[in-house]
């Protein structure tokens, strides 16, 4: 109860409950009060004429002349209310006067809405007497003392007003008592469910717990469409919460377990948050990475640096910059830094994503080495083929003269192996150059069926049935003809090479998925160790005693050139090879 007589919209209501039912009251009653004061002066009058009618004797006055007149008429002063008077005789000539004369004369009586005049300062009423022996004759205007009428005018006005204030009083509590059930405690209580609802929401708090005690008064009403609203808010409220903590904390645990390190920066290249990874990539704890600069972990840039690049970045348009961050124990490794501007709230931010690169350096310099061997490779290649081409027409001349057959079998080997040698300075050489295709459209079936034709013609070593699979309907790639040919006979080879006489080698295409087609060649060989399956593909490793170790190499850097795919794998079942290749 304490609570609703302090509450300010309670004092509001009663103020203006109060002022309103006291303005109603008194444009009710001051006609009352004014028409209470006629009608005390309409009683004083009649009161002394009355009285005055009672102390003169008509019979004298009716002979009396003026002057004889105007001195009976002073007797009328032992009157208590009558204090004196003024004489006018029907022209409206003043005659004479006795006592206290009065203000108001006959012309202003005769002019005047009223006939009399209340002087409430000088507490005097002025009114013309009508008695009947002067009426024909003279005009009398008696001066009264209206002390009487204002005291009584008063005391009234203090009735009144008394009234009005218990009237108003009563009203008005009355008024807040419904008030106070119907609005005012729903209100207070709505008000102290919001507090309640926004300090379990500031301080992270089990919201679904939480009994709010202005439900009950969710009436069918606008007050309790409030409350319902209010419900329906705050259940919004926390679900929206909910979901953005849920949101957070799985940010969080992605930034966390990310393998790139993060920092958060302010303008001025303080830290202002950073992960796990940040913290062991530089051997500091969360609170003293805290307390460092950009420029204190990023040493190649000084602050300078920093801000000319802060002034550079714009929202959605990141930057990358390649650095060099500085452990706590002086270390140093290169980074890769992406850096973009973030805007929160009105305050502006740099969510920088640092990269380790020293494996991609590494990389990098041992592809660089890689290049200049390969530069090197293709040179020695040129350098040596001339004259092995010398050599080997040479090697040819010998065959015609009639050598011992000790000499004729060293001759057959020289002429074999500079062959294999040729052949591997070619290889070689393919491997160096990157693929040249000359691209068309090409219906893949087509060219499976058209390439297992010539094959079956083979029947050299009597190699295993070739079962081939193919499509009832066109499907279209495009790139270098000779090229797939060349990848196709390769895994073939391959295949035959690998599979027994009794197995069976299947050459599929696949329905096409996802702008792909898939061909597929399996044979029923022997497994490979998975180990060996992602070096089968590296040049110069090979499982065959007469191989080179470049086919495969060879046949997926083709495959890649026509932005394909090329995947081993091998089971107990067998081993199988899957191209992949987009459709035209």
């Amino acid at each position: 109860m304490g609570d609703f007589l302090t509450a300010r919209l309670s004092k509001r209501i009663a103020y203006w409950v109060f002022l309103s039912i006291v303005v109603i009251e008194v444009l009710i009653l001051v006609p009352s009060v004014m028409r209470r004061e006629r009608e005390l002066l309409n009683y004083l009058r009649s009161l002394s004429t009355a009285q005055a009618l009672g102390m003169l004797d008509a019979a004298t006055l009716a002979n009396l002349k003026d002057e004889m007149l105007i001195d009976y008429l002073q007797g009328l002063q032992t009157n208590q209310v009558i204090l004196g008077g003024a004489i006018y005789d029907q022209n409206g000539t003043r005659l004479g006067s006795f006592g206290e004369a009065p203000q108001l004369t006959l012309g202003e009586s005769a002019q005047g809405w009223r006939p009399d005049h209340y002087y409430r300062r000088q507490q005097r009423y002025d009114a013309p007497w009508e008695m009947p022996p002067l009426r024909d004759r003279y005009v009398l205007i008696v001066r009264h003392d209206a002390t009487g009428v204002q005291r009584e005018f008063f005391a009234f006005i203090g009735r009144i007003i008394g009234l009005v204030v218990i009237i108003s009083i009563f009203v008005t509590g009355a008024t807040l008592v419904v008030l106070r059930r119907l609005l005012i405690k729903p209100i207070m209580l709505l008000r102290q469910d919001l507090t309640t609802a926004g300090q379990a929401i500031g301080d992270d708090c089990d919201t679904q717990t939480l009994a709010f005690a202005s439900l009950p008064y969710a009436r069918a009403d606008e007050l309790g469409d409030v409350i319902a609203a209010f419900e329906q808010m705050f259940g919004q409220i926390t679900a929206a919460v909910a979901t953005r903590k849920q949101s957070e904390t799985r940010f969080r645990t992605l930034v966390e377990q990310a393998v790139d390190a993060f920092f958060v920066v302010d303008a001025a290249g303080q830290v202002c948050d950073v992960n796990q990874n940040a913290c062991e990539s530089l051997g500091y704890s969360r609170d003293e990475l805290l307390h460092l600069s950009v420029t204190d972990i990023q040493t190649t840039h000084s602050q300078a640096d920093f801000e000319a690049i802060w002034q550079q970045l714009r929202p959605g348009v990141p930057q990358t910059i390649e650095g060099w961050h500085q452990r706590k124990d002086g270390t140093g490794f290169p980074v890769e830094v992406r850096l973009g501007l973030l805007d929160l709230g009105g305050d502006r931010y740099g969510l920088a994503l640092a990269r380790d690169i020293r494996d991609r350096k590494a990389s990098e310099a041992a592809q660089a080495r890689l290049a200049e061997i390969g530069e090197l490779a293709a040179m020695i290649v040129h350098e040596v083929r001339s004259p092995l081409t010398t050599v080997l027409l040479g090697l040819n001349a010998f065959r015609s003269l009639d050598l011992p057959d000790r000499f004729q079998t060293r001759l057959d080997l020289a002429l074999e192996e500079s062959e294999r040698l040729q052949k591997l300075l070619n290889s070689i050489l393919m491997y160096s150059r990157d693929p040249a295709l000359v691209s068309e459209p090409i219906e893949i079936n087509g060219l499976v069926q058209h390439l297992a034709a010539t094959l079956e013609q083979d029947t050299s070593g009597q190699p295993p049935p070739l079962a081939l699979k193919t499509l009832p309907y066109g499907v279209n790639v495009r790139g270098d003809r000779d090229k797939l040919k060349q990848v196709f006979i390769n895994l073939l080879s391959n295949a035959r090479d690998a599979c027994p006489a009794t197995g069976t080698i299947t050459w599929a295409v696949q329905p096409p998925a996802a702008g792909q087609v898939v061909i597929s060649i399996h044979n029923d060989g022997e497994p490979i160790a998975p180990e060996l399956l992602p070096k089968l593909t590296q040049p110069f490793f090979t499982t065959r005693a007469s191989g080179n170790g470049l086919g495969l190499a060879i046949t997926k850097r083709i495959v890649e050139a026509h932005q394909g795919q090329l995947v081993i794998s091998s089971n107990t079942d067998g081993t199988e090879v899957t191209v992949t290749l987009p459709l035209a």
